[in-house]
């Protein structure tokens, strides 16, 4: 979504591509990324349309994101990975990265933006 004031970008349930950075370079910067990290286990199943959490930040850079948020996980038990990993990984792969800023937000938190 953009707006006037800010660019938000939805990526939805989806695998990692390419076309992120051209997203990025046509649209971008985006202000905030909304990023799917969850249901990404066996890998090889799931990877076409579910990105794993180092993907979603890969996602978020190509997007030219400043900050992003992590979506779809923790709320069923979709597949192999462990429910509490998701957003570990996430977090720490965004700690390693140039996202100002990542967010895991859980049921009923908000954040300002």
């Amino acid at each position: 979504m953009i707006g006037t004031d800010r660019r938000f970008y939805f990526a939805g349930d989806t695998g990692y591509f390419q076309g992120f950075k051209s997203i990025g370079n046509y649209l971008g910067p985006f202000d905030l990324a909304a990023v799917p990290i969850g249901a990404y286990s066996p890998r090889e199943m799931m990877k076409d349309s579910h990105m794993n959490p180092e993907e979603a930040v890969a996602a978020a850079m190509d997007l030219q994101a400043k900050k992003a948020v992590a979506i779809h996980f923790g709320t069923f038990d979709l597949s192999d990975e462990p429910v509490a990993e998701p957003p570990q990984r996430f977090a720490d792969t965004a700690d390693q990265s140039f996202l100002r800023e990542a967010w895991v937000l859980y049921v009923g938190e908000t954040r300002e933006f």
